[in-house]
């Protein structure tokens, strides 16, 4: 899939200046919350999805140009353990209407269960995984093409990504999956999830999957900047200068344990929440999040949920991913292990290791976040958490 010499395109995160203060009210400054019951205005999530995509800004996409879907696909299991299928059909069938000339979807899933190793050592399969948990169908059936990471090698399908920063958590730069640059457009399409080890796993995580196994292991060993480096990738130049949009539609959500296992809050009204801006999608991301974890009881069979003790089950994921195949796992550059951190990511962005990242890197934190509202109107328990979340830093029109 050749990358066609395109016109520069804006980038909305310029590396280094500043985003805090006045912000435009643009589509660009904005963040979607849209929430859609069955049997409403639309009749099924894929619907509610194109409605949503009606208000995103489209002007980058030019007819015949190539846009790549990054999926959340750790698992076989399904939503909200990944992606929504429903999501996927939605968006693909979007770009095409749209005149995208290729529009591929995929990752690669985490490392418990398809590993991929110096000298072409395998085992697992991305592509299995996602016949399991639908989301292969949902690709193919909406016109759309499967795409897997490890499907093309250790040494040819990954690249050095380049860092545009000072001070970067990388001690070396990670490996990414070689599909970034070959396409002309990436979009997120994460989900709504805890994460027994990151706390959470939204658009800023979703980066893990672009990650070749060597750095996903330096992420792990070197885990005291566990959050601040999945963050980083997503402003690597490679990525930053394709990313357009983050679209996460949420018909259930993972709580309390995570990524594959946890309490199961199923969702009416469905949630959509979608932006050009993906720091300001996480911090409504989290929002939302936060407030459903407040609501729902936790499941009471759970064995792991994310507290302190997930610096011990980062260590243990470490030797246990070595054992379960016989591929040993490890990574260049790796010294001297540092433990995982733990963060209180529900009480706003200054207790969030990840998205205070993001704003450090982006400049700074904005003073308002516009929040436009589509389909239903939110519960008066919902709006009044966002209305007073991180001393209001969301406007909802």
């Amino acid at each position: 899939m050749g990358r066609k010499k395109k016109k520069e395109t804006k980038n909305d995160f310029p590396i280094g200046r500043t985003c805090v203060g006045k912000n435009n009210d643009t589509d660009k400054q904005k963040v979607i919350l849209g929430l859609y019951s069955p049997g409403g205005i639309v009749t099924n999530p894929s619907e509610a999805v194109r409605q949503v995509c009606q208000y995103l800004d489209w002007t980058w996409l030019s007819s015949g140009d190539s846009v790549f879907i990054k999926l959340a696909c750790n698992s076989g299991k399904r939503h909200p353990a990944v992606t929504s299928a429903n999501a996927v059909r939605g968006l693909c069938l979007e770009l095409l209407d749209r005149g995208a000339g290729s529009v591929s979807a995929g990752d690669q899933a985490g490392v418990e269960y398809v590993r991929l190793a110096k000298g072409e050592k395998k085992a697992g399969s991305t592509r299995n995984l996602m016949k399991e948990n639908e989301l292969l169908n949902a690709i193919e059936d909406s016109g759309a093409k499967p795409h897997f990471f490890e499907e093309y090698g250790f040494d040819d399908g990954y690249f050095k990504a380049t860092i545009p920063f000072t001070d970067s958590k990388w001690p070396v730069r990670p490996y990414l999956a070689r599909i970034i640059k070959e396409v002309d457009h990436i979009i997120g399409l994460p989900r709504l999830s805890s994460h027994v080890l990151a706390g959470y796993t939204h658009g800023h995580k979703n980066a893990v999957g672009w990650l070749r196994e060597d750095s996903r292991h330096l992420m792990h060993f070197d885990a005291g900047s566990l959050h601040e480096k999945y963050t980083e990738v997503n402003y690597c130049n490679e990525i930053r200068d394709r990313y357009r949009m983050t679209i996460t539609l949420a018909e259930k959500i993972l709580l309390d344990a995570g990524p594959d296992i946890g309490t199961v809050a199923d969702l009416k009204p469905w949630i959509i929440i979608a932006s050009a801006n993906l720091a300001y999608h996480d911090t409504l991301s989290v929002a939302v999040h936060a407030h459903i974890d407040n609501e729902t009881p936790q499941n009471p069979s759970l064995e792991f949920i994310y507290d302190d003790n997930a610096i011990k089950y980062n260590r243990n994921f470490l030797n246990t991913n070595a054992d379960s195949t016989g591929i040993p796992w490890e990574s260049e550059g790796s010294s001297a292990y540092t433990a995982l951190k733990t963060h209180q990511y529900q009480k706003g962005i200054s207790e969030d290791l990840a998205l205070t990242h993001a704003y450090r890197i982006l400049g700074g934190m904005p003073d308002s976040i516009q929040i436009k509202l589509l389909g239903e109107e939110p519960n008066s328990l919902l709006r009044s958490f966002l209305e007073s979340y991180n001393k209001g830093i969301f406007a909802l029109k």
